[in-house]
């Protein structure tokens, strides 16, 4: 476990992902409410995420959160992660009462205030595809599943310009100028790693929308509430299966 500490405390706040989308959206929140407690469970044992049943998420973040809880006294909960959110946040809500869980929802709705449904292409897992209630009601936008690029963006954090021929043949069709994308909409928090090489595929006339400052946001109107004192405080990454992976997940945070 790698740990970064500083002089302030205020929540016990756990970020539950499969890998570094979570380091993305633990990057935000530590700039937004940087005098919290901060956990990252980066569960690689059961990634990818985006290609599992609701059921078997739900039975992975129940176990994961209950052994977790033996040695992190959260008071928070990030699911920092679209398709963990849109499966298993409901269930969470309703049987742990006493724990404040955040969920990450693709940025539709500020891109839907700026564009048309049929200008706005969102990039997602298959689950988050299917289930996300945005999704279902609004048909008109375009959608693209991408799940392998996951686990492409954790295996390759230290060189992502790899990704790029994988990304421009996956997403040809809506460079096409009659397809008219104004707006792309990072329904996964790892793509926001491949942010800036999406930028420059599709241009700068294109804007895109992501997640992560919402979830800051709202963590902090939770955080805002506390009336703790101030005292030592960590930001802390762990893995489920491959401690490997520490270095890489460490080195993405402070980058």
């Amino acid at each position: 476990m790698l740990e970064f500490s500083y002089i302030l405390c205020m929540k016990n706040v756990l970020l539950i992902d499969s890998g570094s989308g979570g380091v993305n959206i633990l990057k935000e929140c530590v700039k937004v409410c940087p005098e919290c407690n901060f956990l990252l469970f980066c569960d690689d044992k059961n990634l990818p995420y985006g290609n599992k049943s609701a059921k078997a998420l739900q039975e992975c973040t129940a176990r994961n959160l209950e052994n977790i809880k033996n040695f992190f006294n959260f008071d928070i909960v990030v699911l920092a992660c679209n398709t963990l959110t849109c499966t298993c946040l409901s269930a969470l809500r309703k049987n742990q009462q006493d724990i404040i869980f955040i969920g990450t929802e693709p940025a539709i709705k500020p891109a839907l205030e700026r564009y048309d449904e049929q200008e706005i292409l969102v990039l997602s897992t298959d689950v988050t595809l299917r289930q996300n209630r945005l999704l279902k009601k609004h048909i008109n936008l375009k959608k693209q599943s991408l799940p392998e690029l996951a686990g492409f963006i954790d295996n390759n954090l230290d060189n992502l310009e790899v990704l790029r021929p994988y990304l421009v043949e996956k997403l040809n069709d809506f460079l096409q100028k009659d397809k008219k994308t104004k707006a792309i909409v990072l329904g996964c928090t790892h793509y926001l790693a491949v942010k800036n090489i999406l930028q420059e595929i599709f241009g700068n006339e294109v804007e895109i929308f992501d997640s992560a400052n919402g979830v800051a946001r709202r963590l902090k109107h939770f955080v805002e509430q506390s009336t703790q004192t101030s005292q030592s405080f960590q930001v802390q990454i762990m893995t489920s299966l491959d401690s490997g992976k520490l270095q890489s997940f460490w080195w993405w945070f402070q980058n």
